[in-house]
């Protein structure tokens, strides 16, 4: 009788160290993908402040596309959302952004890289501006405007940054893309390009008009001072 007490209790030692060894490896594993992914804790709190951790998702890749990583975003052991890195075209070179989408609405988005200029294009990465994608619904693509949105699907533009007003948004509508055909599977029409003038233009100047912003009101070049 001694020995199967004995018995008992060195198996229950055994399952728990097991069950410690195996929460650690879990935890771990959750911290290596988040390092690997270059999305903090922090990061993944701020895109969808309910997730716990992240997995890498189901979905195939193509090479040439600006969707770069895939994770479903888990709370517990439910996926509640997915969490998508992807690039766009800035006036300076590619701008790295994260999303996370949930329950068909953007729950946050994050710059994770940029070389926008200082004052003017580097607004795109501030809250004031990636606030304004919070929580609007993904069952038509965003477009950018320069005056107060009307529109759930609107938002307002960074004053005399238009480029990079406008590669945010075209970012955002692939990645919209994206999440309803290859995650969702339904069939949608691609995004259109918001577009504005060349790199050469002044970004203090509207684009369209030439008219000074209100922000810019120099003669100074994006190419120069963005």
């Amino acid at each position: 009788m001694k020995e199967n007490f004995k018995l008992g209790g060195i198996l229950l030692v055994i399952c728990v160290i097991a069950a410690s060894l195996l929460g650690a490896v879990n935890n771990l594993t959750k911290e290596a993908i988040l390092e690997n992914s270059k999305i903090s804790q922090a990061d993944l709190t701020y895109l969808l402040s309910e997730a716990d951790s992240i997995k890498d998702a189901a979905v195939e890749l193509k090479e040439e596309s600006n969707i770069k990583e895939v994770y479903e975003a888990v709370k517990g052991t439910d996926i509640i959302g997915h969490v998508i890195k992807f690039t766009s075209k800035g006036f300076h070179g590619d701008i790295d952004f994260a999303i996370a989408i949930s329950e068909d609405k953007i729950t946050g988005l994050k710059v994770m890289a940029h070389n926008e200029t200082p004052g003017l294009g580097a607004k795109i990465k501030e809250e004031e501006f990636t606030a304004r994608f919070r929580n609007k619904p993904i069952k038509e693509y965003l477009k950018v405007v320069k005056v107060e949105p009307s529109s759930d699907n609107e938002v307002q533009a960074v004053t005399g940054a238009t480029v990079s007003s406008n590669a945010t948004i075209n970012g955002v509508n692939e990645a919209i893309a994206f999440y309803l055909t290859e995650i969702k599977g339904e069939e949608v029409a691609a995004p259109d390009v918001e577009t504005s003038a060349s790199s050469s233009v002044e970004e203090g100047l509207d684009v369209e008009t030439g008219a000074s912003s209100d922000a810019e009101t120099s003669a100074s070049t994006e190419g120069t001072s963005n």
